[in-house]
């Protein structure tokens, strides 16, 4: 199996469940800028550290199984997961309900509740 059929694989689900948040969450969902800006950065950590890996011998890449498409060392099918990561995070973040059953308490609020 190459890089790009598993690829594939991993981002139905991924925009199965993006397309789902959007759907029914999309209040919130993050603004388009927060997920740019955090995928900008998370693209430059990844690249920074595949090619350091790469580099020093701890991942390879059998050539026959990627597309030939590199930045520096790393093959561009290694960067799917950090762009899928930043599609399905928000999109769990949206849909997973919140285990608060109300407002979080003030800073040194105490309970009022006397079970006996």
């Amino acid at each position: 199996m190459t890089y790009l059929v598993l690829n594939i694989i991993f981002f139905v689900p991924i925009l199965a469940m993006a397309a789902w948040a959007y759907r029914k969450q999309r209040r919130l969902l993050p603004s388009r800028r927060a997920v740019g800006i955090t995928l900008i950065v998370l693209m430059i950590a990844t690249a920074v550290f595949d090619n350091v890996l790469i580099a020093i011998g701890i991942v390879d890449y059998n050539p026959d199984l990627i597309l030939g498409v590199r930045l520096a060392l790393a093959p561009i099918e290694d960067f799917a997961y950090t762009v899928g990561a930043c599609i399905l995070l928000p999109a769990l973040w949206a849909l997973i309900p919140s285990r608060s059953s109300g407002p979080a308490p003030k800073a040194g609020a105490t309970s009022t509740n006397t079970k006996s």
